[in-house]
């Protein structure tokens, strides 16, 4: 659907040093929750520079986290998350249209809960042992 941005990169980085696939969805939506709270405090101090520089990350991550989305697992969850991302991506391009902070704050707050439960899943992931592979057989280490 969408190619990876390079706004992504740093992230990119960071997230495959991180092994769990979890904690690098909530990554990418710190990130894009970041990026439009700057765009809200450009827009209040006038800096169209850097408002351009961090919409622009921030469509780039919504726009990732969006092309990412398996609609055969994902069924009902994906179409939901698909449809949340549509929505935010034309609430960041109006209040950038706009210069409206409160709008570009409020594209922010939407994706704050959806970022709080993969946190909590991988928070959850985390929490559990590994399985073995279903063909792994025991080690068992001989010392001394």
């Amino acid at each position: 659907m969408y190619a990876q941005p390079k706004a992504l990169a740093s992230y990119g980085r960071i997230a495959n040093s991180e092994t769990n696939p979890l904690k690098q969805i909530v990554m990418l939506y710190d990130g894009a929750i970041k990026f439009l709270n700057l765009t809200a405090v450009d827009i209040e101090t006038g800096d169209l520079v850097a408002k351009a520089e961090h919409s622009s990350r921030a469509l780039d991550i919504v726009h990732y986290l969006q092309s990412i989305l398996d609609f055969e697992k994902g069924g009902p969850v994906a179409e939901s998350l698909d449809k949340l991302y549509r929505s935010i991506t034309v609430l960041i391009l109006r209040a950038s249209a706009e210069l409206d902070p409160a709008l570009m704050r409020r594209a922010a707050e939407l994706l704050v809960p959806v970022r709080d439960a993969w946190e909590t899943n991988s928070r959850k992931l985390a929490d559990t042992p590994p399985t073995p592979a279903p063909d792994a057989q025991p080690v068992s280490l001989k010392l001394g």
